[in-house]
């Protein structure tokens, strides 16, 4: 608190670690050696009464330099004294942070706090912007993490320089972190619990803890860039601050030439026999049986955001992706397993985006083409070059043709009515479909939530579960094995780099009844990524037509002496000349 560089302090951590005592030792030092305003921001009202009540509130009862300085107001959430004044308030309500002007803030527990408070903004930036006015201002945020992806503690410290403790080990005296992935345990014997040194590999046991912790320090580990040179912290101050190696000076500064210093502690470090290295080892081989138990453990003793879906479903790299592209050209012939090929359409403001692929067994799909159609969907013209398009042949292996089996196109967003009016001379070939992200309908295991018809334009149209279509999309990426649910990607200039950025534009956040897949910070499109998950759906639907083909017998082969359907047949009159499945009773 005392550094002049240090401007702003963010501390993720685990539980009960004392950022409660810190606070108020904090405000106690505040009040009796350097008075100003100060201001302590809970998550709601009565978590700011009880923090008054059962933890500041001791402070300024008990604490006689602080009583000494105490003047004018003092009521459980608004303490005056000479030379400023406290005040408790909630994030909940944007009133708390109207026509104060502050020196000292406080925030607690922001993890847990709400992305827009009374239609405002976010509560953390309407608080900081209270103390614009101070020069040398202090702003300190605390939190034990919650879910990934949407963890605002997470986000704050991965804004500042990092800092974490590092300790000597007992044998060697190497300096290093205590991390999870180096701690050592036996299901049938706890009391064993040890970390393994990284230098010199020996057991760092309970007994050793507090020596270790008390020989400890802190170290920036954030890379930054100073005096010309980008750097990786090799040298600290006393505070933890990275220096430059130049310079001599700290390094890793803001605009404004102050420090963010980020701190991370856990459990592993608090000198407590309830977190002693066996407790911490029963509570994990614990947690590694019961997903929601180990959602617990990473936030509360490992001090770090978790979400059990987003491990699951997390999406390859899209370099990864492009690099494992094959050496096959679908647009000259299939591979030879093809069974049928299937269509998907996303309907843009200002165009269509489609994508052929090929269905082979079990599953297994060949990417065949991506492109677009430029123009208003509603018109006509533009409308007929996407059935132009459709109806595009392809050749299998043996020298046959085939043509597109079924579409599936989505007709939400712009246009609805329009795009079903488009669709219904088509169904049966075309079909309509919405994507639906409902809390209460996205964990069913169905992907068709349901089946109507527009009672004006008389088309079908389905809702799809798009959230549980996306967590198969996740699992088919990540597929590596060639084979079951394997999806090929041929070397061509359409599947570049940039094809691989939208196929993986979205992510999984959150966790629990909160988790949804949303798009990745600056990634705007995602086309590819949808017309993956309208196909899955397709070839679900579609599976009990497609498994009892064969790359012998395939769906939707075209007859070299049958005539052409004319335009004028095709808008009145569509046939495609297969069977499907009656789902009147869907």
């Amino acid at each position: 608190m005392e550094s002049p560089y240090i401007e702003k302090i963010v501390l993720s951590k685990s539980a009960r670690v004392g950022y409660a005592i810190f606070i108020n030792t904090s405000v106690a030092w505040l009040v009796s050696n350097d008075p100003s305003n100060i201001m302590i921001v809970q998550n709601t009202q009565g978590d700011a009464e009880k923090f008054a009540t059962k933890e500041i509130g001791k402070v300024f009862n008990h604490c006689l330099p602080v009583i000494s300085k105490l003047y004018g107001k003092n009521t459980t959430t608004e303490k005056s004294f000479f030379g400023g004044d406290l005040s408790i308030v909630w994030a909940t309500s944007a009133s708390s942070f109207r026509m104060v002007t502050i020196k000292y803030l406080f925030m607690d527990e922001i993890s847990g706090w709400t992305d827009n408070v009374d239609k405002e903004g976010d509560p953390i930036d309407l608080a900081i912007t209270r103390t614009e006015s101070e020069g040398q201002r202090k702003i300190v945020l605390g939190s034990t993490p919650k879910e990934a992806g949407t963890c605002k503690i997470t986000r704050e410290f991965l804004q500042t320089d990092q800092r974490y403790l590092y300790v000597p080990c007992p044998h060697c005296g190497f300096k290093q972190r205590l991390k999870l992935e180096h701690f050592r345990y036996s299901p049938k014997n706890y009391k064993g619990a040890h970390f393994v040194c990284i230098h010199c590999s020996g057991k760092i046991e309970e007994h050793h803890k507090f020596n270790m912790v008390e020989a400890g320090e802190w170290r920036a580990t954030r890379e930054f860039e100073c005096c010309g040179v980008h750097q990786v912290p090799e040298q600290w101050d006393e505070t933890g601050s990275a220096l430059c190696c130049k310079c001599g000076e700290p390094g890793d500064t803001n605009e404004r030439g102050k420090i963010d210093a980020g701190f991370h502690i856990w459990s592993a470090y608090n000198d407590n026999p309830n977190t002693s290295l066996p407790s911490i080892a029963a509570e994990y081989d614990k947690a590694k049986k019961d997903p929601r138990k180990m959602q617990t453990f990473m936030n509360t003793k490992v001090g770090v955001e978790y979400s059990d879906a987003a491990r699951i479903h997390k999406l390859n790299n899209f370099e990864t992706l492009y690099q494992r592209r094959e050496y096959y050209s679908p647009m000259e012939s299939l591979p030879e397993q093809t069974r049928c090929v299937l269509a998907t359409i996303d309907t843009q403001k200002n165009r269509f985006d489609y994508h052929f692929w090929a269905i082979g067994d079990r599953g297994e799909m060949w990417a065949i083409h991506y492109g677009k159609v430029h123009g208003d969907p509603e018109d006509t013209s533009t409308q007929q070059s996407l059935i132009h398009e459709l109806e595009t042949e392809f050749t299998l292996s043996d020298g046959q043709s085939i043509g597109v089996f079924a579409a599936a196109m989505d007709c939400n967003g712009h246009a609805w009515k329009a795009m079903l009016e488009f669709c219904a001379p088509y169904q049966g070939w075309i079909f309509a479909i919405r994507g639906e992200v409902n809390a209460k309908t996205k964990f069913k295991p169905e992907f068709t939530l349901s089946f109507k018809v527009h009672p004006e334009v008389k088309c079908e149209y389905r809702s799809l579960n798009v959230h549980q279509l996306k967590n198969r999309a996740a699992e088919r990426l990540n597929n590596e094995a060639p084979g079951k649910n394997y999806i090929h990607f041929p070397v061509s200039d359409v599947f570049d780099l940039n094809y691989f950025q939208m196929l993986t534009a979205e992510e999984l956040k959150g966790s629990g009844s909160n988790v949804k897949w949303d798009k990745k910070p600056d990634q705007k499109r995602n086309e590819p990524w949808d017309l993956l998950v309208y196909v899955l759906w397709l070839w679900d639907f579609l599976r009990p037509e497609i498994k009892h083909a064969s790359p012998q017998d395939p769906l939707g082969l075209i007859d070299p002496n049958a005539h052409k359907l004319t335009d004028d047949v095709i808008e009145n009159d569509y046939g495609d000349y297969y069977e499907t499945s009656d789902y009147g009773d869907y």
